[in-house]
């Protein structure tokens, strides 16, 4: 297992950079026209919150993260409105609900706080010395460093990370890797967009190769339009290391 003063590090600067991007997005809020809600503010609300949800609850502290979920599903309900002009920004509460979240994090970020983690420990899910090679693909970097522990943990010898598909795309374009973790939403080409350039067979991996999905998509049509491609699992966020390890396991079993 990843040591105890590992974790430790990731969390103290995940939590600082959190806040960091909460206090940038809270400074928006706070300057903007409080009587319209701006689409690319709204937006820019709504994918911060998607992160943060998911690193905050990686790095174990779930009421924060259901709190960003809670946030994402105002502004994504602001954006999907019909109504013209669209209600204030201040009727949403929006803007209180990221204050509030800035004083959370503050606090977090000044005590360093360490939330009680389970040990968990089993055995590699791929041979250490085979020299096997993952892709992990998120633009949440604050992920990348906790992946890489457990990834490594599972016998994985060397993690590759992007944070685009199409960087992706171009990486296995010229290298093989043995199994592909890919976040479903991300900017430009989303998550199923590479699935379906790895399933195509133009890729170096082969077709089959073990693909799982961070997250599940958001309607039934994207899940059906998914499976034609046969993604081998989802890794919902946040995750830890008991939730990737079974997910990573049963893609790989096949």
């Amino acid at each position: 297992m990843p040591s105890t003063s590992q974790l430790s590090d990731l969390r103290k600067t995940f939590l600082h950079r959190a806040y960091e991007d909460i206090q940038a997005l809270n400074d928006r809020l706070q300057l903007s026209d409080s009587e319209n809600a701006d689409d690319q503010l709204l937006t820019d609300v709504a994918q911060l919150s998607h992160r943060l949800l998911g690193s905050y609850g990686s790095f174990g502290f779930p009421a924060m993260a259901r709190n960003f979920e809670l946030i994402e599903d105002v502004a994504l309900s602001q954006l999907s409105s019909e109504t013209e002009p669209r209600p204030a920004l201040t009727v949403t509460r929006l803007p209180a609900m990221v204050s509030d979240m800035l004083e959370q994090a503050s606090v977090l970020r000044d005590l360093g706080y360490e939330p009680n983690t389970r040990e968990y420990s089993v055995a590699p899910l791929v041979d250490p010395n085979e020299g096997q090679r993952i892709l992990f693909v998120d633009d949440d970097t604050n992920l990348h460093g906790l992946a890489e522990m457990y990834l490594k943990e599972e016998g994985y010898s060397s993690i590759v990370y992007e944070t685009c598909a199409s960087k992706a795309a171009a990486y296995l374009a010229e290298n093989t890797v043995n199994a592909i973790i890919c976040d479903w939403q991300l900017e430009g080409d989303t998550g199923l967009d590479l699935l379906r350039k790895v399933r195509s067979g133009g890729l170096r991996p082969a077709r089959n190769v073990p693909f799982v999905f961070m997250t599940v998509p958001s309607s039934k049509k994207a899940i059906e339009r998914a499976g034609l491609y046969r993604p081998d699992g989802y890794l919902l966020k946040p995750f830890d290391a008991q939730r990737l390890h079974s997910v990573l396991g049963r893609a790989l079993a096949g």
